[in-house]
C-alpha cells in the first residue's frame, strides 16, 4: 500500500501536505486498541467490518485474547466492494472517498457505529448511547456559517457536507470525532438522489478542499429529516486533537490520559499517538488498560455491572 501510495504521489499535482502526509498511514497498533476496546465494552456488538485496500490487519491475522471475544464477528472489507461500480476511482489513498461509498458494505445494518482506526471505547456502552428508538445520538456543537473567518482543512470539508442540505449558508454541526452512529438508508437515499456529487466527492485520490465530509453530510441530513437528536447532558468523550499531541507537553498529555478512566467517559480517540509516545513514552499503556482491562479488572467490572 505504502509502495502505490509513494506510486500516486508522484503523479499528482499540488496535493495538500495533509493529505500527504506519513503518520496518516503509519501503524502504531491502532486498530487493535480500536478492536479490544469493542470486545471489552461493547459485547452485544452484531458485526465489525474493517474496510482495507486488499491488507488484513496484524492484529486481526494474529489475533490477541484481548480481541478473541469478536473473532467470529469480524469481517474484512475490500474497496473493490465498496466501490463496485466505479472501480475506475480505485486505488483510493483519501478517507473521505472511501466514507462517500462506506454505506454501501454488503450485509451493513441500517444502524451502524463508524470508526476511524484512531477511535477506541474507554468504558461500557450500549445501544441507548447511539441510537435512540429512529435517531443517531450525535455529540457535537454547531457553529455559525462564516463564524471563523479562515476554516481548517477538515472544517470546510465539514462545511461542504452542510453546504449540500438545507442548512446552507445558515450554521452547520461539528461532530466530536469519536464514534459517529449512522443511519445506512440516509447517504443511500442522498446517493440516488445526486450520484454525480458522490462519485465527484469519491474521484479524489488524496484528500482536497472542496470534498464534502460524507459524516457531515449525513449529519446534517439527519437532522433536516427529524432522525438526529444532540446529545446535551454529558460529555461522555476525550478527543486528542492533532494540534494538542503536537502542542501540548508531557503533563498535559499525561493528564488527559488519566481522564480516560473517568467514571464518565465512554469514547476516545488518539489522532496523533507518535507526538504523544514522543512525549509520553508509557502513554500507549495507558490506552491498552482502559480499552483491554486486566482479568482482575474485568472482574471488578463485571461485579459493579451485577449489582
Amino acid at each position: 500500500m505504502q509502495r502505490k501510495r509513494n506510486q500516486y504521489l508522484e503523479q499528482a499535482k499540488r496535493i495538500p501536505t495533509i493529505s500527504s502526509k506519513a503518520r496518516r498511514f503509519s501503524d502504531n497498533g491502532e486498530i487493535r486498541f480500536c478492536l479490544q476496546s469493542i470486545a471489552t465494552h461493547m459485547p452485544w456488538v452484531n458485526r465489525v467490518y474493517i474496510v482495507t485496500d486488499g491488507q488484513t490487519p496484524e492484529c486481526v491475522a494474529n489475533m490477541p485474547k484481548t480481541i478473541e471475544p469478536i473473532k467470529d464477528r469480524i469481517r474484512i472489507v475490500d474497496h473493490q466492494e465498496i466501490f463496485r461500480g466505479h472501480e475506475e476511482l480505485l486505488p483510493t489513498f483519501n478517507s473521505l472517498s472511501i466514507e462517500t461509498f462506506l454505506w454501501r458494505i454488503n450485509g451493513l445494518a441500517e444502524n451502524f457505529i463508524y470508526m476511524n482506526d484512531d477511535m477506541f471505547f474507554c468504558g461500557a456502552v450500549c445501544p441507548e448511547d447511539f441510537f435512540i428508538k429512529r435517531k443517531v445520538v450525535l455529540r457535537g456543537s454547531w457553529s455559525g456559517w462564516d463564524e471563523v473567518a479562515k476554516l481548517s482543512f477538515h472544517s470546510e470539508n465539514n462545511r461542504n457536507g452542510a453546504r449540500l442540505t438545507e442548512f446552507s449558508g445558515d450554521k452547520f454541526f461539528k461532530a466530536i470525532h469519536v464514534g459517529y452512529p449512522m443511519r445506512k438508508s440516509i447517504l443511500k437515499n442522498a446517493y440516488e438522489a445526486n450520484q454525480s456529487a458522490f462519485i465527484k466527492n469519491a474521484s479524489h485520490r488524496f484528500r482536497a478542499r472542496k470534498q464534502f465530509w460524507p459524516v457531515s453530510l449525513h449529519n446534517h441530513l439527519a437532522f433536516s429529516q427529524k432522525f438526529a437528536k444532540r446529545k446535551r447532558d454529558s460529555n461522555d468523550w476525550v478527543h486528542f486533537s492533532v494540534a494538542f499531541c503536537r502542542d501540548a507537553d508531557a503533563d498535559a498529555i499525561r493528564k488527559k490520559l488519566n481522564v480516560l478512566s473517568r467514571k464518565d467517559k465512554k469514547l476516545g480517540c488518539l489522532n496523533y499517538s507518535e507526538a504523544v509516545v514522543e512525549k509520553v513514552p508509557g502513554a500507549l499503556k495507558k490506552l491498552q488498560k482502559v480499552t483491554a482491562p486486566s482479568l482482575l479488572q474485568r472482574l471488578i467490572l463485571m461485579t459493579k455491572k451485577a449489582s
